[in-house]
């Protein structure tokens, strides 16, 4: 009984003096550290002010630049494929291409994409497109909405999309923009969609406008005969339609007038903001990653070579 009350002991002091051990070596790791740091602090100071200047020197500064538009005359596919195809060419260094769309300094964008604003109840409500509520049903039935709303081919038929730019450097305007713009918008089929659209869409202010000053006259009439005591039941009844069918008329003419401004381009351009700086995380900074690499890099060497003493000195 004795004997394992004994072992029991030895165990424990051998579990106690091995943490012991365990934390002291931690601690010395720790000690020897601060100690290297104070010993190079003059080496590691001046890595990292090399690394600084290094980050100055070779860092470039990244510009994201954001095109709001809406594609017109069921363009939405001609839309993606053409930004496609000037990403293509950016990755080529299609020098040509860039200098017939007017861009000079093509080598210094980075990147051009484009992307869908998820906005699933003007896709719902679209008055040119009727069918996209069903069309939703029934792919709700295969999935859910939140997915459907993600999917490319839903997406790409919304109403608003976004471009996005990524250049090294500042850039203006009619610099890239303006050709881009100009380039997605120089389409024979969609130029005659155009002209087409817009002759109905002036056609039918016309027709709107001279509907309702019909209205208006038969309205006076009914109304003056009322007052002279000859008039009907049914050309009574026949007055709230009439109004009725003005008030939509109105409303249709407003709504065309408001789009009459959005239907004069294949690609319509909403709003533009250039030149958002694109700042990365902390640790990602150059600033913070040339000289900290630079610091680990000096570290690593020295322990190499103090791991290579010693077992150079086994060795022999």
């Amino acid at each position: 009984m004795s004997t394992n009350s004994q072992d029991q002991e030895i165990d424990l002091r051998q579990i106690g003096t091995g943490i012991k051990n365990f934390f002291n070596v931690i601690l010395n790791s720790i000690f020897d550290f601060i100690f290297f740091v104070k010993k190079k602090i003059l080496i590691i100071g001046s890595l990292f002010v090399i690394g600084v200047i290094a980050a100055f020197l070779l860092d470039t500064k990244i510009y994201n630049h954001e095109i709001s538009v809406i594609p017109n005359f069921g363009s939405n596919e001609y839309l993606y494929k053409k930004i496609e195809q000037i990403d293509s060419k950016l990755r080529e260094k299609d020098e040509n291409f860039f200098k017939e769309l007017g861009i000079k300094r093509f080598e210094e964008i980075k990147s051009v994409e484009i992307a869908a604003f998820p906005a699933i109840y003007n896709f719902v409500n679209n008055k040119d497109q009727e069918n996209n509520f069903e069309l939703i049903k029934l792919m709700a039935e295969d999935g859910s909405i939140d997915k459907i709303m993600k999917d490319e081919i839903t997406s790409k038929n919304y109403y608003h999309h976004k471009i996005s730019i990524k250049t090294k450097g500042m850039f203006k305007k009619e610099e890239f923009v303006n050709p881009i713009l100009n380039y997605l918008n120089s389409n024979t089929y969609y130029e005659i969609q155009k002209k087409v659209h817009q002759k109905n869409l002036s056609d039918k202010i016309i027709l709107n406008d001279s509907l309702i000053k019909q209205i208006d006259k038969l309205i006076f009439l009914l109304s003056s005969n009322s007052s002279s005591g000859t008039f009907s039941i049914s050309e009574k009844n026949s007055i709230p339609e009439l109004v009725e069918k003005k008030d939509k008329l109105i409303s249709e003419t407003q709504y065309l007038l408001t789009n009459e401004n959005i239907y004069n381009q294949i690609v319509k351009e909403e709003s533009s903001i250039i030149n958002i700086r694109d700042y990365k995380p902390l640790l990602l900074n150059n600033k913070v990653l040339f000289p900290l690499v630079l610091i680990v890099l000096y570290m690593l060497s020295n322990f190499l070579f103090i791991v290579y003493k010693k077992q150079s000195a086994r060795f022999n």
